[in-house]
């Protein structure tokens, strides 16, 4: 009998580290590059303490010829935040902090809405998504400021999502605030203190935490973007700066090798013990449950995954009867995924620059299939199918819309009748533009067109900064406008937030 859908070969036995063979890596590497339309590709494997590949595939830039090799700098994106907690890790076994430290101890600007969540939020709260607020992602993705502690005052003002520690809620800025508390510790800030305590002991020496440090890396890669439309071009580098410990670390396969290392040695380096086992062992536990849905369900697909949990700055999990410590990292331009499989000592780190791909999903899971002598499968294909299908639901969804539009409407007021100035407590100010009868607005960083859908409710464009929002076209933004009983205008909703009209 054949199996069409789950079919898997014999299984082979495990792979020791002196019979490792780099074939299926390459060729697994080699297909998923043609399959997503990927410039380049960077990869790492770590087994028994000895990295036993380490390679670069592909250019760094597409329609020329530098190659990607294992030096080629690529942002890892949010495997930033195994870093993050590695560092409060240290600072835990130091005695400098605990785990369960209440947050507002240790900045008291951190005030959430949520009365509970205000009162009693910890660090591990904070490393675990389990305060009960959403990502607000666009509060520092459309930021003009570049501190970190503008961004998390900004956050904090904003509203929950559920009740704390209720349901787990994937959130970048916690991350951002458990590194400044981390740095404020060690009288620097998180960069300084994560150089000065993993990447210089641990002789990561291209690694940095910051955009203008990996641009100016001689062998850098240039992030891609896959659009709508199935074009893939270069764009700039993302400047996170402001994200900090979330995910604004750069890195090479060479230096990650190190990395491995001490995290499957349990925080040793050499002969050097850099932070307790016990420590480091409690990124790596269970902390919250989630459910692998929405988003995340790609993955850890049911059929491999059979219990989902996050640790500290990790996601913990199953991979078919093997346990393993995992993250992805994803920029506008480029995709990482690191695994671990502690109790085989087995790591791999998949570096890409494009976005959205899942050549890093494809190549990691096969690494993970062919050393540990598990049932193979078709990842490529898998993941190939999966943004296909994100795409042709994305396009689905933007058609049910205009479908819904109820054509031959005006607006309420005419266009200068709309401008002004709208606030709302930590998004801020948009302000709306007349000009003639056509209306745009500027928030934060960006220039929206605003394009009548129906009634008072408008679609808004994102048109500048050019080079930050070619990747919105996955993204459909909507500005409502809402007018009280007297008729009178009183504000507009925009990400989903209530901005009221400012009084002349």
């Amino acid at each position: 009998m054949r199996f069409a859908v789950f079919a898997f070969v014999l299984v082979a036995r495990p792979v020791v580290a002196a019979d490792f063979d780099p074939k299926p890596v390459d060729e697994v590497v080699e297909k998923a590059l043609k399959a997503f339309d990927a410039p380049g590709c960077a990869v790492v494997v770590v087994q028994d303490g000895k990295v036993v590949h380490l390679k670069g595939y592909g250019v760094r830039e597409k329609g020329k010829s530098e190659p990607v090799t294992p030096d080629t700098v690529f942002a890892i994106a949010s495997c930033s935040k195994a870093f993050c907690s590695a560092l409060v890790a240290m600072l835990v076994d130091e005695g400098k902090l605990k785990w369960d430290d209440k947050v507002h101890d240790h900045l008291d600007y951190f005030r959430l809405a949520d009365d509970a969540a205000d009162r009693e939020t910890t660090v591990r709260d904070l490393l675990s998504h389990r305060t009960g607020m959403p990502r607000h992602d666009m509060l520092w993705a459309g930021s003009s400021e570049g501190d970190s502690e503008a961004v998390i005052r900004r956050w904090v003002k904003a509203k929950p999502s559920t009740s704390f520690r209720s349901t787990w809620e994937y959130s970048n800025v916690p991350f951002t605030t458990a590194g400044v508390i981390a740095g404020k510790l060690e009288k620097t800030d998180w960069a300084s203190a994560t150089k000065a305590r993993i990447f210089d002991p641990l002789g990561m020496k291209a690694t940095s935490a910051t955009a203008r440090e990996a641009v100016a890396a001689k062998d850098h890669a240039t992030p891609h973007y896959f659009a709508l439309d199935k074009t893939v071009s270069a764009i700039e580098w993302d400047n996170l700066d402001s994200a900090r410990a979330a995910g604004s670390i750069n890195s090479t396969a060479r230096d990650l090798a190190e990395w491995l290392k001490f995290q499957l040695a349990e925080g040793k380096v050499g002969d050097k013990q850099l932070v307790a086992r016990s420590a480091l062992r409690e990124t790596h536990t269970p902390q919250m449950l989630f459910k692998p849905e929405g988003p995340f369900a790609v993955y850890f697909p049911q059929k491999v995954t059979r219990f989902s949990s996050y640790g500290l700055g990790w996601f913990v999990h199953d991979y078919k009867g093997v346990t393993c410590a995992s993250h992805g990292g994803t920029l506008t331009g480029f995709r990482a995924q690191c695994m671990l499989v502690p109790e085989k000592k087995l790591g791999v780190f998949v570096l890409c620059n494009l976005r959205p791909s899942f050549v890093t999903e494809a190549v990691a899971k096969t690494v993970l299939d062919v050393t540990l002598g598990l049932p193979q499968e078709d990842w490529l294909s898998f993941h190939k199918a999966q943004l296909a299908l994100l795409d042709f639901n994305i396009a689905a969804g933007k058609k049910k819309r205009d479908g819904a539009r109820k054509p031959e409407t005006k607006p309420s007021l005419a266009a200068n009748g709309y401008a002004g100035r709208y606030d709302e407590p930590a998004y801020g100010t948009a302000e709306v533009v007349a000009d003639g009868d056509a209306l745009s607005f500027k928030w934060g960083k960006y220039t929206f067109r605003l394009d009548h859908y129906h009634y008072d409710t408008f679609t808004a464009v994102p048109v500048a900064p050019k080079a930050d929002v070619v990747s919105f076209d996955r993204s459909t933004f909507e500005v409502q406008f809402r007018l009280g009983s007297n008729g009178e205008l009183e504000g507009l909703k925009l990400f989903d937030q209530q901005f009221r009209r400012a009084r002349k």
